[in-house]
């Protein structure tokens, strides 16, 4: 596994104003936090985190270089949140998680369905009650995403958290739970024949003809 470095500084102060200085002179406030240690303020250059790019996500495994002075100590971090600006994409804030690699941790791991259903091609719909997954599992086991082949299913099938086997990861989802199922093709709405609006037309011309007709009829015997 690719190891993925970032550098970082301890942050002196905290409050709106202070993070709207570091953001302005090209900093991103953070925070480090995770079991049985104290949260540590941060903050990382954007520079440095533009640099990262495509390996920017939740789940990666990231060795932090924290400055302190003239310390500089070793973390191993993930992605935990990302607080963005509401009228552009600015990042505002972010949240790393401090991770034991002896340890456990829970994640969510994106499901990406492979391949076309039989059950498709035959005119059936995919359902799919799933798009991510939740596991347990060390941190150098952290798949990027799980990939479910579901070209074998039929109509009226359906894949389930249990058909699915990784080594060393542990599926915290019910096993009986359907990841995606392929349905029957929707019933076609029947058209109603054009005849019944024309007839039903017809129902309410009639009586406004007979109306004329009568008041017509009055009017010639009053001139009578």
């Amino acid at each position: 596994m690719e190891e993925i470095r970032i550098k970082a500084e301890i942050r002196k102060g905290q409050g709106k104003s202070i993070a709207k200085k570091l953001r302005k002179d090209g900093k991103i406030p953070a925070v480090v936090y995770g079991r049985d240690i104290q949260p540590v303020p941060i903050t990382i250059y954007k520079k440095d985190w533009d640099k990262l790019g495509k390996h920017i996500r939740r789940n990666i495994i990231m060795n932090m270089e924290i400055t302190s002075g003239d310390t500089i100590e070793s973390r191993p971090v993930m992605i935990k949140d990302i607080q963005r600006g509401y009228l552009d994409d600015t990042i505002l804030h972010i949240d790393f998680l401090q991770v034991s690699m002896e340890r456990t941790i829970e994640v969510e791991i994106p499901i990406h369905l492979m391949g076309k259903p039989k059950g498709v091609i035959e005119g059936g719909i995919i359902e799919q009650h799933l798009r991510t997954i939740r596991v347990a599992c060390l941190p150098t086991q952290i798949p990027e995403k799980i990939e479910i082949d579901i070209t074998n299913l039929e109509i009226g099938d359906s894949f389930h958290v249990q058909q699915i086997t990784m080594p060393g990861i542990r599926l915290l989802e019910g096993g009986d739970v359907a990841i995606v199922t392929v349905t029957p093709p929707a019933a076609e709405e029947v058209a109603k024949p054009a005849v019944e609006e024309e007839v039903e037309v017809e129902r309410i011309e009639k009586p406004e003809k007979a109306e004329k007709a009568e008041k017509a009829e009055k009017a010639e015997k009053k001139e009578e």
